[in-house]
């Protein structure tokens, strides 16, 4: 028994030992990678511009869209029946420059409508004034051609004041009135506009159930369901995506619903700070999100700011302080950019991810936590290999074998989220045909992408 144990652990030893083998044929295109959900949001933090700073970073990762609040803080409506597009109008050029379509979370509350600051008064002092106002915001963005993909109904109403907006609904019949009414002036204000909610912190609120019975048995549009989760887990990112369509599948009126993830990042409470968890953390949540053909979303944020609690007046004392202390005091993590403009190692994933804008490929082989994906942009080929666990060995390798693009030059190039600059960088350059020959050597969260000219 001892020699059969000792033979068995041997060959396991050896199984373990041989290279993990990738092969891709790009000569055999397989359809092409769904990623409308490559999309971008920006937390409401400030009236200062958000965006603009980094406009030519974010065209690099080409986002569909870029979410923002559209919170009190702009002052669109500073009186009654007037009307301030001011500042609202320059962070929307913003995203139009940075080669995306906004995304709209109604976060506002004018205290000509909200007179008192509780976040638990949801419902504006005059509906058919509040009609008016949100009309004349949808016409207003038409009109200037800001192209909003998509008008969420509140942000976080399950959570109020701890999700950095104004509006917290402890029934599901008060967010119902409050969407059916702020639709029906967003509709009269662009017919075309894309409609939804209920934008949830959780993706089992029972303000989601709630809205889509209430819009498919009194046929109030919903154009998409959104809502939000922070977590580690990738397949609990994807699995949500199945629970929604579950929901809706009860109503075949809803059939047309698009889903909108319209937040998601690692777990903010308990984040994973590995060096190179979170960009690949991002390319294995965004091919889940891909394979299950996720209409839209948007990862959260752009970049960290400090805010100035001044900013904040339409929350109470004890919400502001909450926002300077998280924003201003406590580690941030989430954001592509950090408090002073530097960018972190996720940005890159997001610029790999946005080359892939042709054909998708096939890749044989993966193990375990070795995964990739192949694609085609820019008349260029493109793999990217990573391997997305933490644990033992030290070490996978892994041989690529690449074919349909003999003759052709070729780089295999490094995502070093622990260097304190220059993240990326040129490990191999030769013929792709030479790269069967190589030996990939991935630790932990390690990402390799390989360009073929």
């Amino acid at each position: 028994m001892r020699k059969l144990a000792l033979i068995l652990a041997v060959a396991a030893s050896l199984a373990a030992a041989e290279p993990v083998r990738l092969r891709v044929d790009f000569s055999r295109p397989d359809g092409s990678w769904n990623m409308p959900a490559l999309g971008l949001g920006q937390g409401g933090l400030q009236s200062d511009p958000m965006i603009q700073p980094h406009i030519k970073e974010l065209r690099q990762l080409r986002p569909r869209t870029i979410r923002l609040f559209l919170s009190e803080y702009y002052r669109i409506y500073p009186a009654h029946n007037t009307y301030d597009w001011t500042r609202l109008d320059r962070e929307l050029e913003s995203v139009r420059l940075a080669g995306a379509r906004p995304t709209l979370a109604l976060a506002m509350k004018p205290p000509v409508l909200y007179p008192v600051v509780d976040h638990f008064i949801v419902h504006p002092n005059n509906y058919e004034e509040w009609e008016r106002l949100c009309e004349a915001l949808a016409r207003h963005c038409r009109e200037r051609g800001f192209n909003v993909a998509a008008w969420e109904i509140c942000n976080e109403p399950d959570i109020g004041e701890m999700g950095g907006t104004p509006h917290y609904f402890r029934s599901a019949a008060d967010y119902n009135q409050f969407y059916t009414r702020t639709v029906a002036g967003l509709l009269r204000g662009d017919p075309e506009a894309r409609v939804g909610g209920p934008t949830v912190a959780s993706p089992d609120s029972f303000l989601i159930e709630g809205l889509i019975g209430h819009c498919a048995t009194n046929n109030v549009p919903l154009h998409f369901l959104s809502w939000h989760l922070y977590s580690n887990s990738p397949e609990a990112h994807a699995s949500n995506i199945t629970k929604q369509r579950a929901r809706l599948a009860k109503f075949p009126q809803l059939k047309d619903v698009k889903l909108f993830i319209s937040e998601w990042n690692m777990d903010l409470m308990h984040p994973n700070l590995a060096p190179g968890f979170q960009p690949c953390f991002v390319l294995e949540t965004m091919r889940r999100y891909a394979e299950a053909g996720l209409d839209m979303a948007a990862y959260y944020h752009i970049r960290d700011c400090f805010v100035d609690p001044a900013d904040f007046d339409w929350m109470s004392a004890g919400g502001r302080r909450f926002m300077a202390h998280w924003w201003n005091t406590m580690p941030q993590y989430s954001a592509l950019f950090d408090h002073h403009g530097r960018v972190r190692p996720a940005w890159y994933a997001f610029r790999l991810l946005g080359q892939l804008d042709g054909p998708r490929y096939v890749v044989a082989g993966e193990q375990g936590g070795i995964r990739a994906i192949a694609g085609e942009g820019d008349g260029y080929k493109h793999l990217l290999v990573w391997r997305y666990d933490g644990g033992e060995p030290a070490e996978v390798e892994v041989r690529v074998e690449l074919s349909g693009v003999e003759n052709r030059n070729s780089r295999v190039v490094e995502l070093d989220a622990a260097a304190p600059v220059n993240n990326i960088k040129v490990v191999r350059f030769g013929r792709p045909d030479d790269l069967g020959k190589v030996l990939l050597k991935l630790g932990p969260w390690a990402i390799r992408w390989i360009e073929v000219e």
